[in-house]
This record gives C-alpha cells, structure tokens and sequence, in this order.
C-alpha cells in the first residue's frame, strides 16, 4: 500500500468550501470525503492529485498548516448582484490571477523598454459630463464618428484601436484552455486591473457580441477615471442605469459612446411600436436589444409601461440566443489558432515571443504566458503576428 500524506482537515474543508461543490456531490467520486474532512487523515499522492483536479485547488495548498488566506484585491470591488455568488468561484479567481500574472510580465517589460506611464489613465471624474467624457475617449481611440455603424468586425475594431493605445485586451470563455471550466457570464461579464503602464480589460467570452462591446466601453471609462472594476451587473440590468452611483456614470459614458443621444433621437420613429424601434436600431449599430430598450425608457421616448413589456420580450430574446450560441459552440469544435488567439491581446503575444527570443525569459514561461509549448507555441506566434 503506498505511504500516505497526513493532511490538516481544515485544509480539507477549506477546499470544499472554496470549490463551490457540496460534500454529497463530492463525495460520489471521494467516499471517505466526510472523514477526511472531519479528522486528520493520511492520503495518497495519487488521492491528493485526484482531489487537486476535483475542488480545482492547487495541489501544494494540501500541504499547508492552515488555510491560505487568498487575497485578490479586484474582488473588493465586486458589487454582489447574486446571491448564489457571494462567496467567488474557483473559476473567477483563477482566472483573475493568471489576468494578474500576464498584467505583471507585461508591465516589467515596458518598464524594461523605457516606456512612460499612459497620461489618460485617471485623467477624468464622474462630475465630468458623460457626452463630452465620450467624445474624448473616443477621439483618443482615434475612431472615425461612424465607427459603431452596423457590421461584422466592430468588436474587432474598437479591440484593435482599444490595444493600440497600450491596453491589453483579454478574453475567454473558460478558465485558461480548460473547456470543463466554463466561466458563468451570471457571475461576472468582464473586468479591468488597472496599472498606470499597462491596464488590461478582460472579457467572458460567453457573452453575446454586443454585450462585450459595450462592456468593452464601460471598462474603458474605469481606466479613464483609474479604478479597477469586477462587472457582474448584469449589462441588461434596468437599475445598472438607473441607480445613483459609478456604474450608472460608466454605462451612460459607454452608451454615449456606442450611441449618441443626438442620434438616437434622430433616429427613433414616433410611428412604430418600441419593438419595432429597437430592432430597428440594433439593425444600423451594434448595440444590445436591451441596452437599446434602456436608452429610449431613459430618454424618455417611451412610456413606463411600454418599456416593461418591450423589456420583457426581448429579454426572454436574449435569453434564448446565448442558449443557442452555446449549442453552436459546442457542435463545432473551432480552429484552435483562432480560438486562442482571440483570447490573447496581439501586443502582449508579441511582447512575450520578443523577450524570449532575447534570453530576457524563458521559454517554459513564455509558454506558461500564451497557454502553448513547443511546434503550437510557434504555430500561435505566427497566427498572432499575421504569418
């Protein structure tokens, strides 16, 4: 019989809380769970890596004395929109810290390069007046005025400009490359660490298209007023608009920038039905159904009333296309190139190969840092760089 490892059992119960996961449904693949939880208990390497995989803890936290106290700083400006996620996921967290790493690598190679701190960084305040806050942040984007009309690559646009500023901009709908790992758009949509060198935005990449556009937006005023932010009120969410504080600044700022005031009104058309209106709309920018419903309710254009049965509608819409989107994604099994490299910021690829190439890494870390090794690290490169 192998020689077992004797394990706190706080640690245990540590790492059953911190998964998420009951002891019941643990227990299904771990029989004497409840014992090891409850005394000290002598458990194989082979029990530890299995258990390590299950409550997704890194293994080396079974080793330790007492729980490690971890202390990720952007979660303290979580607003807890649910309930159910009061206590973080694994997912979040994990995901977060490996945002952190790259966020760290990123930031000691510019300051290795002799790069300044970016000037736009904290330069405005919520008593700024959203429209013109708008205008400036998208004049520094440098984006032509009809930059959110309808089309296929406006994500694509507004990540390329939003990168060229000197903004890492990250997305993924699972943790790392872990697809049993899916991120829950219910607990978070994006968020942003901000770092006077380098701030990075990252996306769920489960949300719909126009969802990480405009959460793409919200995030970029968070860097404009310097603070770091976990989204996970809902984008849709009728009080993200309406309640007195940083977010309602942040997603008038954001609406601004996808639509302006001035030309929704000159657009809307008092002779059809809100519904109409908005599908309207969305057909010439590429902004939410919902977002859309918010801004004419908000402008007044529509009745109270109106704006709740339209609201509900397209909500029930909404609901219905993500369910299809993830039906989709898991019938077709995707480019791997492709899908990787829209995960990763094009800057921050190119940063990573560059250090390698000089000795200044090496390249088991630069392979840690783009999540490929050996011959698909190479492949990855040149997808990246347009080989």
């Amino acid at each position: 019989m192998a020689k077992g490892i004797t394990i706190n059992p706080t640690i245990i119960q540590w790492a059953i809380q911190s998964s998420g996961k009951s002891v019941l449904q643990i227990s299904r693949k771990f029989s004497k769970i409840d014992e090891w939880a409850s005394n000290e208990s002598e458990l194989t390497v082979n029990e530890l890596n299995k258990l390590s995989k299950e409550l997704r803890i890194p293994f080396g936290y079974f080793f330790l004395e007492k729980p490690p106290v971890e202390d990720v700083e952007l979660l303290k400006y979580r607003t807890i929109d649910n309930e159910e996620y009061e206590t973080p996921s694994r997912d979040l967290i994990d995901t977060i810290k490996s945002m952190e790493t790259k966020q760290s690598f990123m930031r000691e190679a510019l300051l290795e390069d002799g790069f300044s701190p970016l000037k736009f960084i904290g330069s405005a305040t919520i008593k700024d007046d959203p429209k013109r806050l708008a205008e400036k942040i998208i004049a520094e984007l440098d984006l032509v005025s009809s930059w959110n009309r309808k089309k296929n690559n406006t994500f694509n646009i507004l990540r390329k400009a939003i990168s060229k500023l000197g903004i890492l901009v990250m997305q993924n709908g699972v943790v790392g490359s872990n697809n049993n790992r899916p991120l829950d758009i219910s607990e978070f949509r994006a968020f942003v660490l901000i770092d006077e060198y380098v701030p990075l935005i990252f996306l769920n990449a489960r949300d719909g298209l126009n969802a990480r556009i405009f959460s793409l937006c919200h995030e970029l005023v968070h860097i404009w007023l310097g603070t770091s932010e976990l989204y996970n009120v809902s984008t849709y969410s009728n009080q993200a608009f309406l309640n007195e504080n940083l977010e309602k600044f942040c997603n008038e700022v954001a609406a601004e920038m996808l639509l302006p005031t001035e030309t929704l009104r000159k657009i809307y058309k008092k002779d059809i039905d809100a519904y109409s209106n908005v599908k309207n709309i969305s057909n010439q920018f590429s902004v939410s159904d919902l977002v859309i419903c918010i801004r004419i309710k908000q402008k007044k254009l529509v009745s109270q009333k109106t704006f709740d049965e339209t609201y509900t509608i397209l909500l029930e819409e909404m609901h219905e296309n993500l369910l299809s989107k993830e039906q989709n994604e898991k019938k077709s099994g995707g480019n791997y190139y492709h899908t990787q490299g829209s995960r990763l910021d094009s800057n921050f690829v190119h940063s990573v190969n560059r250090k390698a190439k000089e000795g200044k890494i090496l390249y088991t870390e630069a392979y840690d840092l783009l999540g490929a090794r050996g011959t698909t690290y190479d492949k990855l490169v040149k997808h990246m760089e347009g080989g």
